[in-house]
């Protein structure tokens, strides 16, 4: 969670400084109703933000209405069909269902802060003839972590 965000029974909420009026505000984040709250302090927009998520829970109940929950665990993404055919398939050759493909594929950029890594390395074959032209065979690998540096050189 954003250091600036205030957190009371699995939401979240905004805290927003306003000069001209002297006081710091915000709104309930992740939902789709708008519910606002304003304090002076932080104290007070914290216990603001608790009294309006008490309220907005409040109103829900009263008029029968489902409260929205910051996250559910569900949401569409559109992806076209092509890239979507591709996730398909790919996760049908490692054995998994689309959705726990996505999921690992998710949890994965979140883990690395939206950067998606690869790691690959490559074995060579050198043949390296000594002065004499006497053949000498051996295999370097190269990682894609470092891939000017060789990590290991064996001649024969």
């Amino acid at each position: 969670m954003n250091q600036s965000e205030l957190a009371y029974k699995d939401y979240a909420g905004s805290v927003e400084v306003s000069i001209e009026d002297g006081c710091l505000h915000g709104r309930i984040l992740f939902i789709d109703d708008m519910v606002t709250y304003e304090g002076q302090t932080v104290p007070e927009i914290q216990t603001a933000f608790e009294a309006a998520v008490e309220r907005y829970l409040a109103h829900c109940e009263r008029v029968g209405k489902a409260a929205d929950k910051p996250y559910s665990g569900t949401f569409n993404v559109r992806i076209g069909a092509e890239l979507h055919g591709k996730a398909a398939k790919l996760a049908s050759r490692k054995g998994v269902k689309l959705n726990e493909f996505v999921r690992q594929a998710v949890q994965a950029a979140v883990e690395n802060d939206g950067v998606v890594r690869h790691h690959h390395k490559h074995d060579i074959n050198v043949n390296v003839h000594s002065s004499d032209d006497v053949p000498m065979k051996g295999i370097a690998t190269a990682s894609s972590d470092q891939p000017a540096l060789w990590e290991r050189i064996n001649v024969h």
